[in-house]
C-alpha cells in the first residue's frame, strides 16, 4: 500500500463516490476504481460495499479510514519537518565546547537563537580529546579547539579560525618570575612543568616541546593530567609552572595566588576555531558557522 493509494480511499471514503472522488483528485473513475480495487485485493479485505448508486464503509474500510487519515497527518509533519530541516530552520544542534570561547561564544549563541529559535542547542563542556571523538563518531555536530603557534588548520577536520589569544604562564605567586610582565619560555629552563597529556592536546604538546628544544632544553615534566583545573591546583601548590590561552576570562578560572605573565615570541598565540566533519550533513551547521562569521575576533 502506498501514499498515493491511500490518499485516493481516502477520498473515496469521503465522498462514498467513486464519481465524485475522481472529479477532485483529476483521475478518471475507471483509474480510480482500479486503485481501490487493487489496494482491496493487496489487504484481503473488502473496504466498501457497492450498492447500485452509492457505497458504504465496511468494517475495515472504516478502520483503514481512522488510521489512514493518522497516517496522511503524520506523512505531512515529517515532509514539512524534512523541508525546514534542509533549511536549517527546525533541529537540534550539538556542540563541544573547551572552557576558552568566552570571548565569542556567548555572543554567537545568543545571535543564534535570536536567527533560528526553533533550533535547539546542546552544549557540551568538554576535554579537547572528547570533542575530537565526539566529531568523529557525530555525537557531536560542532565542536571548537585551540591550535598552538603559527598553525591554523587541523587535518582531520573542517575548521573555521574564530579567534586568536595570547599565550601566557602559570607562576606560582612566590616564582622569581612572578611578577614580569613577560618572559621568554627560556627563563623557565630550570623549572617544572605541569602539562596535560598529550592524548589530550598533542598538537600543544608538540608546540612546547619545540619551542623549548629551539631554546636548547627540555623541559622537566613534574605531572600530566587531563584537565586544566588540575593544572591550577598544581601551580597554586608549587608543583611546576605551565602555560594557557589568556583570554579575558582567565582570571574567572584561576585563583589569586597563580600569577599571569606573558609569553613572550611572535608565535606565543592560540588560535581558537570552530571544527566539523564534513562529512557530516546537519543544514544546522553552515547556518552557526554563518553567525560565527559575523562575529569571530
Amino acid at each position: 500500500m502506498d501514499i498515493r493509494s491511500l490518499r485516493s480511499f481516502l477520498m473515496v471514503a469521503q465522498c462514498l463516490s467513486f464519481t465524485e472522488a475522481a472529479k477532485r483528485i483529476y483521475i478518471g473513475q475507471s483509474a480510480l476504481s482500479k486503485q481501490i480495487a487493487e489496494l482491496e485485493e493487496e489487504l484481503g479485505v473488502e473496504l466498501f460495499f457497492r450498492h447500485h448508486r452509492s457505497l458504504e464503509l465496511t468494517a475495515s474500510g472504516k478502520t483503514l479510514l481512522r488510521e489512514g487519515a493518522i497516517l496522511i497527518d503524520k506523512v505531512a509533519e515529517v515532509v514539512e519537518k524534512t523541508k525546514l530541516a534542509q533549511r536549517g530552520i527546525r533541529g537540534n544542534l550539538k556542540i563541544g565546547c573547551f572552557g576558552l570561547e568566552d570571548a565569542f561564544l556567548p555572543h554567537a549563541l545568543r545571535k543564534f537563537r535570536s536567527l533560528y529559535p526553533q533550533i535547539s542547542l546542546d552544549i557540551r563542556l568538554l576535554t579537547l580529546k572528547m570533542i575530537e571523538n565526539g566529531l568523529e563518531s557525530e555525537d557531536l555536530d560542532l565542536g571548537f579547539t585551540v591550535l598552538l603557534g603559527t598553525e591554523s588548520k587541523t587535518s582531520r577536520f573542517m575548521n573555521l579560525l574564530i579567534h586568536r589569544s595570547p599565550l601566557c604562564f602559570l607562576l606560582p605567586n612566590d616564582h622569581k618570575y612572578a611578577h614580569e610582565t613577560s618572559i621568554d619560555i627560556s627563563c623557565l629552563a630550570n623549572d617544572s612543568f605541569i602539562m596535560l597529556y598529550e592524548a589530550e592536546c598533542q598538537q600543544g604538546f608538540d608546540w612546547i616541546m619545540d619551542a623549548c628544544k629551539k631554546r636548547g632544553f627540555t623541559p622537566d615534566i613534574a605531572s600530566k593530567t587531563t584537565r586544566m583545573e588540575s593544572v591550577y591546583w598544581q601551580v597554586e601548590a608549587g608543583i611546576g609552572v605551565s602555560f594557557t590561552v589568556k583570554d579575558h576570562s582567565i582570571n574567572h578560572h584561576i585563583h589569586s595566588s597563580i600569577s599571569i605573565v606573558d609569553m613572550q615570541g611572535d608565535d606565543a598565540v592560540a588560535n581558537v576555531m570552530a571544527v566539523w566533519k564534513k562529512e557530516h550533513h546537519n543544514p544546522a551547521i553552515p547556518l552557526f558557522l554563518k553567525v560565527l562569521e559575523t562575529i569571530k575576533a
